[in-house]
């Protein structure tokens, strides 16, 4: 393949294309992303740079040797933290900042690596136990879409220009179908987690002046071909039309999921939710930033939310953002599935493998047995996901390790590249630098 030679951004100056001044594709027997100067990129990413985690009171003293300084709470911690997270980067050939970090410490003065932005329109992610009812915002009304104008136009106005931005991620996993919603025995915050009324009971129990509780109506009415007994039968209701039903508030606050006709009819109307969510969101997005791209959220590819509404959001994507954990046969077969529903490339915006150590019992991820595994799993992982010509990206979680000793990881954590001291897990870091060394090779071995 000839020498490695990058530009400023990482981009390999092996395979060129036409240079716009910022990140976009191009589809040339493989998909690619592109440097703003025109060279072909494959995005390895990592997450949870985060400063909480290096100013613990078992591991500040470790971190301050690290950084060579004397207060991580004084002025001299950003550009500290900053310069040992770029050359870790360099170091271990990480070329991009992922979704989940800390941008202000990154960016200080400026950015260095390419990174995406995170713009959350609507506050839903799966990890957290705090989702409330009305978090699930009618994405029809007025007021919504005058929440993504100014939430666009505090944040993207202000790096429109940035080339090394590659584009925009909305939310987290959001709960968006049933399986995402209904209750859990566990969660990554190790607690129970009730179950979440979702946008579809939402929305159809507003009153009926709500435009969210008009767009449902107007949806099973065209399911059911405006026949209200066809409804009724269904619901077991006895409205006299359908605009009886859009003067019912709160009508049916539960969801019966044995009911075939009420989880297509509440599919059906999700499509419509998410499709209005992310015309809006994106309109929002180019009516100040027209340079840089559509990522969208991160779906969930370990539940059904991918297979449901990957149709939709495609449609308004650049790139289809996932987050999937497993080993490769499992991410594999889910893929052949995905690139048939769309011609989009995939970026794995959050995956890993972790293990088990004396303050991480419940590391959140598949399990390998000892550090050994968990390199050979993560090669294994890599070399396939890279040579898949739909696959532009993967984005490793995490950086370094948050142990159950830290505020809010008592009951599940993390595994990173590092452990909490800022210690490297030796087998591990030599595997990554010799996954990223050959990152251009593998791409080219489009075997899939």
């Amino acid at each position: 393949m000839g020498q490695n030679i990058f530009d400023r951004f990482g981009g390999w100056t092996g395979k060129t294309f036409t240079p716009t001044g910022f990140f976009r594709l191009e589809k040339d027997e493989r998909w690619w992303l592109v440097t703003p100067e025109g060279n072909s990129f494959i995005s390895f990413g990592v997450n949870h740079l985060s400063p909480n985690f290096f100013r613990q009171s078992f591991n500040s003293e470790s971190w301050k040797s690290k950084l060579e300084i004397n207060d991580l709470y004084g002025l001299e911690f950003k550009p500290a933290l900053q310069k040992w997270f770029l050359r870790t980067c360099e170091n271990l050939g990480f070329n991009t900042v992922g979704v989940h970090n800390d941008l202000s410490v990154i960016n200080h003065e400026g950015a260095r690596l390419p990174y995406i932005q995170n713009i959350e329109f609507v506050v839903i992610p799966h990890y957290s136990n705090e989702v409330k009812e009305s978090d699930f915002i009618d994405v029809f009304s007025s007021g919504f879409a005058s929440h993504c104008d100014s939430l666009a136009s505090e944040i993207s106005a202000q790096v429109k220009n940035d080339p090394f931005l590659i584009g925009y991620a909305m939310t987290d996993c959001p709960l968006l179908t049933e399986e995402d919603c209904r209750e859990r025995p566990d969660t990554i915050g190790g607690a129970p987690r009730e179950s979440r009324i979702g946008w579809p009971r939402r929305l159809r129990n507003l009153p009926e002046n709500c435009a969210g509780k008009i767009a449902y109506v107007n949806t099973v009415r065209e399911i059911y071909r405006d026949r209200i007994g066809d409804f009724n039968t269904t619901y077991t209701t006895s409205f006299d039309s359908f605009d009886s039903l859009k003067a019912a508030e709160n009508w049916r606050p539960n969801t019966d999921l044995s009911n075939s006709n009420e989880m297509r009819d509440n599919t059906e109307f999700l499509k419509q939710v998410v499709g209005k969510y992310y015309e809006t969101a994106l309109g929002a997005i180019r009516k100040y930033d027209s340079n840089h791209m559509f990522i969208g959220d991160k779906l969930n590819a370990n539940t059904d939310s991918l297979d449901t509404v990957l149709p939709v959001t495609s449609q308004y994507t650049d790139i289809i953002f996932i987050q999937m954990y497993g080993r490769y046969d499992i991410q594999g077969r889910g893929l052949d599935r995905w690139r048939d529903m769309s011609d989009k490339p995939f970026i794995n915006g959050d995956s890993a493998f972790t293990m088990i150590t004396e303050n991480m019992p419940r590391p959140y991820g598949p399990v390998a047995t000892d550090v050994i595994e968990r390199s050979e799993w993560i090669e294994e992982l890599f070399m396939n996901l890279i040579a898949r010509p739909e696959v532009i990206g993967w984005h490793y979680c995490g950086l370094i390790d948050t142990p159950n000793l830290i505020a809010g990881k008592e009951l599940r954590q993390h595994s990173g590249v590092y452990d909490t001291y800022g210690n490297p897990y030796t087998e591990l870091t030599s595997s990554i630098k010799n996954l990223t060394r050959n990152l251009y090779r593998t791409s080219l071995d489009t075997r899939v």
